[in-house]
């Protein structure tokens, strides 16, 4: 049986988000859950997505289902969508007959996700959001008020404080340049993603975002969170402790935990136990904090890593939310002080031109 969907376009914009796949997974859960059968369950979900891109995923997804692909399989064809880890653990659900649990443990791993990365993000944009706000103050400053107050000062027929002088220079040079410096920034900015992009480039900045003052240690601890949480989420669906390492790598995004993690799975494949992997790989603990590995060796001693890792992703889920808080106390502090600076040049250079201007008009 195939099911007929009716066309949607999709936009090179459009993509899934963690909410969504959270939702989909509870959607199968909870239905499931309550009686009702997988196909039915699905079918269910794709009537109810508005994301075009999900919408023609999930309806994918039902067909090849329909067509006789287990979950799993049909996932694999659609990695737009679905990526390693999620295929694993329903994978192992389908395996243990637990594929209503997979489908509840994802939707709430997802959440928590989406929910601290909504932190971070938060916690990196307002910092960006009040440069931004500040820079173009001071380029309407630069560009429209202090051009107006040239005539005032050229009519003087004295000479300017030097401080005066300074800022006549820097609002000629923006204002004969603008058009030079908005296409000179932005040109910079795409030169930059486009960097990104490539594997050197990410490397270099993924290294260089977890040395930056305060957003390194909310970024460190968030991925401590995502590794203890993914590691935790494959071994209790039952996943080999290898695959269950080198997905856990994938899934952080970061190439410097990734490559990390993956050097921890080479060593435990070779015979060395977990914890001892993560001092090898990290002996300065520089990106695993020595009480994640102190931990994780005490969850290896008494086989229960899985338990250990819930543990870890709440403590450190705290210390995200506690990075942060200190992170926006420290911004706005700091806002406030680099335009303080910038008012405090501005009126000085313009009242010690006045006051010059007028001694010697007196």
């Amino acid at each position: 049986m195939t099911t007929e969907f009716a066309e949607v376009p999709v936009h090179f914009w459009n993509r899934v988000t963690l909410k969504e796949k959270a939702l989909f997974y509870e959607h199968l859960s909870n239905l499931i859950d309550g009686g009702v059968t997988f196909i039915d369950a699905l079918r269910s979900f794709c009537e109810k997505t508005e994301n075009p891109l999900f919408y023609k995923q999930a309806t994918e997804l039902l067909m090849l289902v329909e067509s006789g692909d287990i979950m799993s399989n049909a996932m694999k064809k659609l990695p737009r969508a679905f990526d390693r880890g999620e295929v694993s653990i329903i994978e192992a659900g389908e395996q243990s007959g637990t594929l209503q649990r997979s489908f509840s443990n994802l939707a709430e791993d997802l959440r928590n996700q989406e929910t601290l990365s909504s932190k971070l993000k938060g916690a990196m944009v307002y910092p960006a959001i009040i440069l931004a706000f500040l820079v173009a103050a001071i380029m309407v400053i630069m560009v429209f008020v202090v051009p107006k107050l040239l005539p005032l000062f050229e009519n003087a027929g004295t000479e300017l404080p030097a401080v005066t002088v300074s800022l006549i220079a820097t609002s000629n040079f923006v204002a004969h340049n603008f058009l030079i410096i908005v296409f000179g920034i932005a040109g910079l900015v795409i030169g930059l993603l486009s960097y990104i992009k490539t594997y050197q480039g990410r490397k270099q900045f993924d290294t260089i975002i977890l040395k930056v003052p305060l957003i390194g240690r909310v970024y460190r601890n968030y991925l401590i969170v995502r590794v203890s949480t993914t590691l935790g989420l494959l071994l209790g669906a039952g996943i080999p402790i290898i695959k269950t390492l080198r997905l856990t790598g994938e899934s952080t995004n970061n190439l410097v935990y990734e490559e990390a993690v993956l050097q921890v799975s080479n060593l435990v494949e070779s015979g060395m136990k977990i914890a001892d992997s993560f001092e090898k790989v990290d002996p300065k603990h520089q990106i695993f904090t020595q009480d994640f590995i102190q931990l994780i060796g005490a969850g290896e001693k008494t086989s229960t890593i899985n338990k250990v890792c819930v543990k870890i992703a709440a403590q450190y889920t705290r210390e995200v939310d506690a990075s942060v808080t200190m992170l926006v106390k420290f911004v706005e502090p700091g806002a406030i002080l680099f335009a303080g600076i910038f008012v405090l040049w501005f009126a000085f250079a313009i009242f010690s031109a006045v006051l010059k201007i007028t001694d010697t008009v007196g």
